[in-house]
């Protein structure tokens, strides 16, 4: 979801964490799966900056909806883990 909110901008990786004031690897991090567990305030900046909408609704997400996504997808990867 970060990069593509990130690719609709138009916006390159470096662009995002110049804009953030982010390290390179929490971005990078973030959008390839390796940072799962983000602090609520660098996913707000992440949210104000991006402006990532719903595609169901076209609505921009909440930061209480992004916390639920990234918990899901935290889920999703410890399910994954763990089966053979």
């Amino acid at each position: 979801m970060l990069r593509n909110a990130r690719e609709a901008k138009g916006w390159s990786l470096q662009e995002l964490q110049a804009y953030c004031g982010l390290p390179a690897s929490t971005a990078n991090g973030i959008e390839n799966g390796f940072v799962t567990k983000i602090q609520a305030d660098t996913l707000e900046t992440l949210r104000v900056a991006l402006e990532p909408q719903n595609p169901e609704t076209g609505e921009i997400y909440t930061l209480g909806e992004l916390y639920g996504l990234m918990l899901v997808r935290e889920e999703d990867s410890n399910t994954t883990k763990g089966k053979k």
